[in-house]
């Protein structure tokens, strides 16, 4: 018999979500669940809490027939199970650029990550994205109408929410390249300016920037990252910190294990050796503003 995995991988902290949610709508008690499906109430608490336990398909189905779940949901559970099984990175697939269940899984790390760090190099985070920069990259997609493009903007402007939270650390590097590929765009270069400008001053976030001038720097072979890390909660363990990497058209990609992590970890300190630090990156980031709006 496989030993159980002693960490708890991101396919099953999703389980966990998913099943929490339905028992929090279900309004039933864990032990009346626990008796129906012939489970020790802690397997169940288990279940719900990500911690790890044995996530069999028989009581999944079980679960849901209790829980008045949605045959897609069913599939999704069993299929995040089987995923669960080992601690491996994992791929996620994607049938639009975004949606809300399709970006559930990193959704639900990012709003319950203590620290956010994040290297780009492509395009701007969506946490100090404005309105504006995020229509403007989001029609560039041919996979969403303007209705669709809309409603993940909504998407997008909620998750802002992990910004306020007074436990909460957001930490960013761009390349300059970055900033210097919305400049096209003059309707929203400037406002897309001032609004990192005033991101960064928050107290719970630092951003930095790569300037041009450092040329071709080390750190860059892993493309744009996040890693997330988690606070202890009550009496249990942090969770392990995870990497979330976009990858090709429609797909995402999550590392969780303790060698994968650590190369992402080694890759954002050869990149911070080339960094503006904060002050010198909001000075220069407001003398480009100050280019753009003359």
């Amino acid at each position: 018999m496989p030993a159980v995995p002693n960490v708890p991988s991101v396919p099953r902290r999703q389980v966990a979500h998913i099943l929490s949610k339905l028992h929090a709508e279900s309004g039933l008690y864990i032990k009346d669940i626990a008796e129906r499906i012939d489970l020790h109430h802690t397997t169940v608490s288990r279940m719900l809490k990500g911690e790890p336990c044995k996530l069999k398909a028989i009581y999944l189905d079980k679960l849901c027939d209790i829980y008045g779940a949605e045959d897609a949901v069913r599939r999704e559970l069993k299929v995040l199970a089987v995923e669960a099984e080992s601690a491996h990175g994992w791929w996620h697939t994607l049938t639009d650029t975004e949606s809300a269940n399709q970006l559930g899984t990193y959704i639900t790390l990012e709003t319950t990550a203590a620290t956010i760090t994040t290297y780009q190099n492509t395009r701007l985070p969506g946490l100090i994205q404005t309105p504006e920069y995020a229509r403007a990259l989001l029609r560039t997609s041919p996979y969403l109408g303007s209705e669709e493009v809309e409603h993940n903007i909504e998407i997008r402007m909620g998750r802002r929410i992990a910004l306020t939270k007074p436990e909460a650390r957001l930490d960013i590097i761009l390349d300059e390249n970055v900033i210097r590929r919305f400049l096209a765009e003059p309707d929203v270069a400037e406002g897309q300016l001032r609004h990192i400008i005033g991101t960064s001053r928050m107290p719970s976030v630092r951003i930095r920037l790569v300037p041009f001038e450092v040329g071709i720097y080390r750190g860059t072979e892993t493309g744009p990252f996040s890693i997330l890390e988690f606070a202890a909660i009550g009496n249990l363990n942090p969770d392990p910190p995870v990497v979330y990497v976009e990858s090709g058209v429609g797909s995402a990609l999550y590392f969780d294990t303790s060698e994968q992590v650590a190369r992402y970890r080694k890759s954002w300190s050869e990149i911070e050796r080339v960094v503006l630090n904060a002050p010198r990156t909001r000075a220069r980031l407001t003398e480009i503003m100050q280019e753009v709006s003359r």
